[in-house]
């Protein structure tokens, strides 16, 4: 008996080792990636945040189509998906007039792409229109929505208005996870992501609303307290219903994580699934005010 108390006395060490060193590296990781934002976004102008969103955007879509098509031989389709959905992401960008013409084109693109591939699915039509339609949604959610990042550099005072994008998401998911982990009680979406609470919901709502007041105050003038809450309740409402929205997407596909590609964080959506859904919300309000 005293020999097996003595292995599990290791086994419980072992455990809290690998929790220090998974948080350390967590801490370590979001560090330095706050710091090359930081540097792109104030040093780097228009083109730095362009750059980063390419980047994010690239390695999200060859993450969430990875996932959607792991075979060897659904090469032409994960391929055809990363490719359209960098395509429209660079489109919006850069031509933005001609929005209409570049979503056509990625439309008729797949539709024949899928059509000359019918084949291979061997009379499964149900598989091909639901391959077809995950690779729209991928393509629209990730190459639309990274999008909104240059577009709100863009805008007056845009070198203020984008460090919200990324603070009220980040805020927000810092200190829900948190709270959840250490006074969670009531599940937030036990369907979706078991692992959110209430609790932690409603702290990161919070935490938000006094990182955006803190902002105001110290750094950005130009808005109002009023515009500092409204900021941070919906912002963090809109962040944490892309954090699960991106959820659904991975229990639907029965994956954990969508990549590896960030040390302690799992894949680059998973980092940003809050920040795509802030960033539409931060244009448009900027807009209004």
């Amino acid at each position: 008996m005293g020999g097996s108390r003595n292995k599990n006395r290791g086994k419980r060490k072992v455990f809290v080792m690998s929790s220090e060193s998974n948080f350390l590296k967590r801490v370590l990781t979001a560090v330095i990636g706050i710091a090359i934002i930081l540097f792109l976004v104030i040093f780097g102008g228009e083109w730095g945040i362009t750059l980063l969103a390419f980047v994010c955007a690239v390695a999200s879509l060859f993450e969430f189509f990875l996932i959607l098509f792991p075979a060897r031989e659904e090469w032409l389709q994960r391929g055809s998906g990363i490719l359209s959905g960098a395509f429209l992401l660079v489109f919006i960008i850069f031509r933005s007039q001609y929005l209409y013409e570049g979503i056509s084109l990625v439309f008729l693109f797949l539709f024949i792409l899928y059509l000359c591939l019918s084949h291979l699915y061997q009379g499964n039509h149900s598989k091909l229109l639901s391959d077809l339609s995950f690779s729209i949604l991928g393509i629209f959610y990730i190459g639309f929505l990274f999008s909104f990042w240059p577009k709100v550099r863009e805008l007056s005072d845009g070198v203020y208005w984008i460090f919200l994008v990324f603070l009220i998401p980040w805020l927000s998911d810092t200190t829900a996870y948190f709270v959840g982990k250490s006074f969670g009680k009531n599940k937030l979406s036990e369907a979706i992501s078991p692992m959110k609470t209430r609790e932690g919901a409603f702290a990161g709502v919070g935490a938000a609303v006094l990182g955006v007041l803190g902002y105001q105050f110290l750094i950005f003038k130009e808005i109002t307290v009023l515009d500092s809450i409204l900021l941070g309740v919906i912002g963090s409402c809109l962040s944490q219903a892309g954090d699960l929205f991106e959820s659904f997407i991975k229990r639907s596909l029965a994956v954990k994580d969508s990549g590896v590609l960030i040390p302690g964080h799992g894949g680059v959506l998973d980092r940003f699934d809050g920040v795509l859904f802030c960033g539409p919300f931060i244009y448009f309000y900027a807009h209004l005010t």
